[in-house]
């Protein structure tokens, strides 16, 4: 006899097969998987919310839920009462958080991550003594590349 191809046999084959690339899930990621759990397979939310627990465990694919969820505790610890990061400890928070992702974020990635996650949970960034939070701004902002900039001596 075949094997009942249910519903929740597919999706779990489907949320596998996303996860094979880059074992780390983003939140929008997530939230897609889930929509089309819910959409194109017809599972329930909880049900297909299990599903991508049970298969992200299996797999060692890594949530983004579940990185900012160990990351609040260090910021804690890096913080202190004030809630206030320098920094140096970005940075390592930074290495951590591509360290719980399973090394697959790049360096802009992981300080993008942790500054979303500091954002959320009101820490803020430390200013050092003569210079400005500067340093903080600048996560997340994209570089201009220098093809991209017009030429002095060339029409455009």
């Amino acid at each position: 006899m075949p094997k009942q191809d249910t519903a929740g046999d597919r999706f779990m084959g489907y949320v596998e097969l996303a996860g094979m690339d880059r074992p780390f899930v983003s939140k929008a990621e997530e939230r897609r998987l889930l929509e089309q759990g819910i959409s194109q397979f017809g599972l329930d939310p909880y049900e297909a919310r299990g599903i991508l627990l049970y298969v992200a465990q299996q797999q060692s694919i890594r949530l983004e839920r579940e990185v900012d969820s160990r990351m609040l505790p260090i910021l804690d610890r890096y913080g202190g009462k004030r809630k206030k990061i320098n920094k140096k400890k970005f940075q390592e928070a930074a290495a951590l958080y591509n360290e719980l992702s399973g090394g697959v974020l790049t360096q802009d990635e992981a300080r993008r991550y942790v500054k979303q996650v500091m954002e959320q949970n009101k820490f803020r960034p430390k200013r050092s003594w003569m210079l400005s939070r500067g340093w903080y701004d600048k996560v997340g902002r994209e570089k201009k590349s220098a093809s991209l900039l017009p030429l002095p001596f060339r029409n455009v």
